[in-house]
């Protein structure tokens, strides 16, 4: 789809983490220390990437079982330590924030970091001033790819689904997330995600964020 044919949204979403910044080296790290205190082997960085896509309260109890709490914990207090530091923003996502903002169009965060850690990171970046919603993991009944996170976020800003709603990502889970909403997506092409292997059609597929602050 040409941008030219796309209609200049009410509201954008974004998803987090690779498709605004990068955290990658403060989860996997955080993670690989979990994994080693319950009694498990470190695994490399490409299988935490793909995992990272579930919010926590949905791949831990498949890993540590009834011992998933225990190894909640021990993530998020490895985590705390450093992921401030490692906060990377991403190529072109800043100006992108900045010429949204220019156009008076609602922006928000969905993701399925931690809530009090997505935000905790947002304001870090000073970029709380951008967003008018910011949800993140635990803040709905269930996380990403079920509805209730964006069905809280359209009501916060009181907004009914509809493709003029966009928002972007950068997994597979984030298209059906969309899609299960009726609103329009759009895929940032990532290395972690090749777009030939995607099993759910994005509206849109664009390669930087620089092409939606052209169009914007």
């Amino acid at each position: 789809m040409n941008l030219k044919s796309v209609k200049s949204p009410n509201a954008i979403f974004f998803d987090w983490d690779n498709t605004l910044v990068n955290n990658w080296n403060a989860i996997h790290i955080a993670y690989n220390k979990t994994l080693i205190h319950m009694g498990f082997k470190k695994q490399n960085k490409s299988k935490t990437l793909r995992e990272s896509k579930y919010s926590l309260r949905e791949i831990f109890p498949k890993t540590f079982k009834k011992d998933w709490i225990k190894a909640k914990r021990i993530f998020y207090k490895e985590f705390n330590k450093i992921h401030l530091k490692e906060l990377k923003p991403l190529k072109y996502s800043e100006n992108l924030l900045k010429k949204i903002k220019e156009k008076k169009i609602i922006m928000g965060v969905i993701s399925n970091k931690d809530g009090k850690l997505l935000r905790k990171e947002c304001r870090s970046l000073g970029w709380s001033k951008y967003f008018k919603i910011i949800i993140g993991a635990n803040d709905a009944k269930k996380d990403k790819p079920s509805k209730y996170p964006f069905l809280l976020a359209l009501k916060k800003i009181s907004k009914k689904p509809n493709k003029n709603i966009w928002y972007i990502g950068d997994t597979d889970l984030d298209l059906k997330f969309t899609k299960n909403m009726k609103c329009f997506s759009i895929f940032l092409e990532n290395k972690i995600l090749n777009k030939s292997k995607l099993k759910v059609k994005p509206d849109l597929i664009i390669k930087n964020l620089s092409n939606l602050k052209n169009f914007i």
